[in-house]
């Protein structure tokens, strides 16, 4: 099973797979090159990038994409271990997901801030980039509440985004470039022990209704755009 588990993700790195690669990149660059809403080329989601192949594939894949466009920084999201990644030497930024106290450490919303502080450090340390936490979050049933919380709670949810907060804060002041929570609101997909009608992680229901994350992140974008705006002021000569 792990051999063959193994093999599929080495073939996914295979010349073929490759060549296609480059020309879904090089469609999408010709496609959104002009688009101003486009700040940065994410060339892949979670690959195997701790395999040894990967390293050559994004590489190659990489320097495709900035000599197509050599104005805009180009990125994969990784969920892989700093210490094993293959392919984020290549890239410009580093965007990293993970869910401390959800899908590691469930349950324990003490350590969050100490787990991403090493995270931040260890990519920061050892690459020397700016870094984008592209996603973390927990499933939360909506209208579900417990004190103190608990897993699947509209307060754990809240819980697990101020513990983030806290470390997003401090490490903004260096390296940290953005902050992206997933998700915006609920999604079905296949039944599984690890799902209750779909994934939760949304901060509205499938509905569009909010759920108690859902302001205390209004107001936290709330204040960084206000910051960003009174800096922008400053360097412009308003204040």
């Amino acid at each position: 099973m792990l051999t063959s588990y193994l093999l599929s993700f080495s073939l996914s790195f295979g010349n073929k797979s490759l060549a296609h690669h480059l020309a879904v990149m090089k469609e999408l660059v010709h496609r959104d090159k002009n688009r101003p809403s486009v700040v940065m080329w994410s060339v892949a989601n979670e690959p195997a990038s701790a395999l040894p192949q990967a390293g050559h594939y994004f590489k190659t894949l990489i320097a495709s994409t900035k000599a197509m466009d050599p104005t805009r920084p180009v990125t994969f999201v990784t969920d892989t271990d700093y210490e094993t990644d293959k392919g984020v030497q290549y890239t410009d930024v580093i965007c990293v997901n993970s869910y401390f106290s959800w899908y590691h450490d469930s349950g324990h919303l003490e350590i969050i801030q100490l787990q991403l502080a090493n995270q931040f450090e260890n990519w920061y340390k050892k690459y020397q980039k700016p870094i984008i936490q592209s996603e973390y979050g927990a499933d939360t049933i909506a209208g579900l509440h417990s004190d103190p919380p608990v897993m699947f709670t509209e307060e754990y949810q809240r819980a697990v985004m101020q513990e983030y907060f806290k470390m997003f804060d401090e490490k903004r002041k260096d390296y940290l470039i953005g902050e992206l929570i997933w998700n915006f609101a609920d999604f079905m997909t296949a039944q599984s022990v690890t799902r209750v009608d779909g994934n939760k992680k949304g901060i509205f229901t499938r509905q569009r209704q909010p759920k108690m994350a859902a302001f205390i992140l209004r107001d936290r974008y709330w204040k960084l755009a206000n910051e960003a705006r009174n800096i922008s002021q400053r360097y412009n000569g308003y204040q």
